[in-house]
């Protein structure tokens, strides 16, 4: 495990969430986002979807959605109803089992994400012009690839070429040959992130750090 430095006031809130966790008075959601913190998880599901995994991994008390890659490691690891640990390293942390490591590279439970870290400080629902294509779809959801600003705000480190996640609804559909809408962020309620064309109002489901060239 990597040594973690801290300073200063930093210092002071690394050691007082350490002794909540210890103590118990602090939640186990927030033990587990502790850097370096392992978590013992359960995967509830796994879908294969082109080049990545869609998994649902219960820990600390809730579910949460990641994307990992489609890789030996990462499917020999990630099988329904297995137990493995959440490591807190890294931007979006670690699964591991053993020896057996696998690194997602993509999140789901965006509210989630977003609530968990400081808000930003931003104007009512700031939005942005975005240029994409089609990815991969099937019936559930579909995957748009392209540079899509304001991500930044939930704390996702693929700033630039980045897969984002939509629901195959009505709402949705015809947005995946346009190419281009508008994003907007939202700093409450369930949706951060939606995608707008006209009246067409659609959720993004999660975001991707993509495999492969672009």
């Amino acid at each position: 495990m990597k040594e973690i430095r801290f300073r200063g006031a930093g210092l002071r809130r690394a050691f007082a969430a350490i002794a909540a966790c210890a103590l118990g008075s602090a939640g186990l959601a927030g033990c587990a986002n502790l850097p370096g913190m392992s978590t013992p998880s359960t995967v509830e599901t796994v879908v294969e979807r082109g080049l990545y995994l869609d998994v649902n991994l219960s820990r600390g008390g809730s579910t949460q959605r990641f994307f990992a890659p489609a890789s030996e490691s990462c499917r020999s690891l990630l099988r329904a109803e297995a137990a493995i640990d959440y490591v807190s390293l890294g931007p979006l942390g670690q699964f591991q089992r053993g020896d057996i490591i696998c690194e997602p590279i993509g999140i789901g439970s965006l509210a989630a994400w977003r609530d968990q870290r400081p808000r930003p400080q931003v104007g009512p629902l700031p939005a942005r012009q975005v240029n994409y294509r089609l990815e991969y779809q099937d019936r559930d959801l579909a995957m748009l690839r392209g540079r899509f600003p304001l991500l930044g705000l939930i704390g996702w480190p693929g700033m630039g070429d980045t897969i984002v996640l939509l629901p195959q609804t009505t709402a949705c559909q015809p947005l995946l040959q346009k190419g281009v809408a508008t994003i907007e962020y939202r700093v409450a309620g369930p949706d951060p992130y939606v995608l707008l064309d006209g009246d067409q109002r659609c959720p993004l489901l999660g975001l991707i750090q993509p495999i492969g060239e672009r």
